[in-house]
């Protein structure tokens, strides 16, 4: 991923998220819903 395209922010197929929760339902549905949709990148560290 460039620097542009983290610039420009999550869409509809980008994610950010700072980490992985050790317990996070809201997380997994982030994962599942993306997997059930288009597709897109959930990118970690952000």
């Amino acid at each position: 991923m460039t620097a542009e395209e983290i610039y420009a922010g999550e869409s509809d197929n980008v994610e950010f998220k700072e980490g992985i929760p050790a317990k996070s339902e809201k997380y997994m549905k982030t994962v599942v819903a993306f997997a059930n949709g288009k597709g897109g990148m959930i990118m970690q560290g952000i």
